[in-house]
């Protein structure tokens, strides 16, 4: 049975799409460009006959809202839902596939009865260029933070600094190189505010991932031993200072080479 046309709400001003809420849904409303995923079943109105559902297939429909891959009315609709939202839509055809319809399963000038449930909803990605400033801004923050004492307002601001750069598809030579030079401060920086509120094993964690991008690095590998030190773990702590040391004597070792090497050509 049809539901009564009284019972649907104006989505827009003209009265071309309406909705009525089955189902609340949680959380934030969707926003332009989120990557959706939305069961249906789409049917003539105001007839009833079902044309097309998701539910058949027990696959939802995946798009992204506002990219014109789905009719107008679907658009302008998502961006009014939440996540487990269930709703009822009617689409005249300026919002659904207009004067020509879609033939052969929707005649022209058709008007269509959606049920939708919003399944889920992922935000879009902010652009790379952005999660490279926050980084940037929230190392600066921590070490301020780090300078007044603050170290557990330190290590908020480096985690945070260390979480914008977990997703970094598409990154150009030049931008890999900063992000790379960006994990490896903030993990240091973050594994020293670490050492100050005693969480040694996160610390340890922090300072892993410097040596995953940077093996040699001394201040990863002395933080290392200072927090298996702080732990008890006394043989694990001096192999890794040992490993400190031998990298910080091979440093010495070729810096001095380029002094020597500078005084023989006269430098």
């Amino acid at each position: 049975m049809e539901p009564l046309e009284k019972e649907f709400n104006n989505l827009s001003d003209d009265g071309g799409l309406r909705k009525r809420i089955i189902r609340p849904g949680d959380g934030d409303l969707v926003s332009p460009m989120s990557l959706v995923q939305v069961h249906y079943t789409g049917r003539l109105h105001p007839e009833g006959k079902k044309f097309d559902s998701s539910l058949d297939r027990n696959q939802p429909l995946e798009f992204k809202v506002g990219e014109g891959r789905v009719i107008k009315g679907w658009d302008q609709t998502l961006l009014t839902m939440r996540v487990g939202e269930i709703c009822e839509i009617i689409c005249e055809p300026d919002y659904a596939y207009g004067v020509d319809g879609n033939p052969p399963t929707i005649p022209k000038n058709a008007t269509l009865l959606f049920e939708m449930e919003l399944v889920s909803s992922k935000p879009p990605e902010d652009p790379l260029s952005k999660k490279l400033a926050d980084a940037a801004s929230s190392k600066a923050a921590g070490n301020s933070s780090f300078a007044a004492a603050d170290f557990a307002s330190a290590a908020k601001s480096y985690r945070f600094g260390v979480s914008r750069l977990e997703y970094t598809w598409g990154a150009t030579p030049a931008e890999l190189a900063e992000i790379s030079a960006l994990k490896v401060s903030l993990n240091a920086n973050l594994a020293a505010s670490l050492l100050k509120t005693k969480d040694l094993n996160d610390a340890i964690d922090a300072c892993d991932r410097v040596l995953e991008i940077d093996a040699v690095n001394v201040k990863a590998l002395f933080r290392k031993g200072q927090a298996y030190a702080g732990l008890s773990a006394f043989e694990k702590a001096e192999e890794t200072f040992k490993a400190a040391l031998e990298v910080n004597n091979v440093f010495r070792f070729k810096a001095n080479m380029v002094k020597v090497a500078q005084l023989e050509v006269g430098f």
